[in-house]
């Protein structure tokens, strides 16, 4: 039976609105993958790492026949297939040409050495909550009741007052899907997005 599975997408080392893309058309040929929608893409600041280049995000939902453990080896195998190379004496968060996190798989909850689902991270992090909260603000976290909406209210709040660093962030453009169809003919083309972003303060810019 098919899952409905949540995918975050990020980039800051080359074409980031272009490896963001290509990946996202990458996994939406896959068999047991069925698009449902990719979010506007997104510039932020590195969180929870020191660089000095931006990271272009977005968020995907997918419908998949997969396991969880074979759809986070097919987005490891993507990442490779753009570039990823992963320094395993590395402390820390590296840049990253590719990045494809599995956030949530359906209503599964669980936590091994290989992935923790829903991601460990995701109320943490505007850069995911923004995007989801675009395209889907009302999917609900299994591990706490609260929806994708709640929960970017809530961080948002927290770094209003203080209580979390700043995450800039700014939603730069819509991916149509005649852009994602022609991905692969290298003519993709990107308008504006004329969409309103889920009302989660003014941490959210609109390029």
């Amino acid at each position: 039976m098919s899952v409905r599975a949540v995918i975050g997408f990020g980039s800051n080392l080359g074409d980031g609105r272009r490896l963001v893309v290509s990946a996202w058309s990458r996994l939406a040929a896959q068999d047991k993958v069925i698009p449902i929608q990719l979010s506007s893409l997104y510039a932020s600041e590195a969180v929870g790492m020191v660089s000095r280049y931006s990271f272009t995000n977005a968020v995907g939902l997918v419908e998949t026949d997969c396991s969880p453990t074979e759809l986070l080896h097919l987005l490891l195998a993507i990442e490779e297939e753009h570039g990823r190379r992963r320094d395993g004496d590395a402390v820390g968060y590296q840049d990253r040409s590719l990045d494809l996190d599995l956030l949530y798989f359906g209503e599964i909850v669980t936590s091994s050495p290989e992935l923790t689902l829903p991601h460990p991270h995701i109320a943490a992090r505007l850069f995911v909550l923004a995007p989801l909260a675009e395209i889907a603000p009302g999917l609900q976290d299994p591990r706490t009741g609260l929806t994708v909406r709640e929960m970017a209210r809530q961080l948002v709040m927290r770094i209003e007052q203080g209580i979390v660093p700043p995450q800039p962030i700014v939603r730069i453009e819509q991916v149509p899907q005649a852009a994602l169809e022609s991905e692969n003919q290298g003519d993709a083309t990107v308008q504006p997005s004329g969409k309103n972003i889920v009302d989660i303060g003014s941490n959210v810019k609109r390029a």
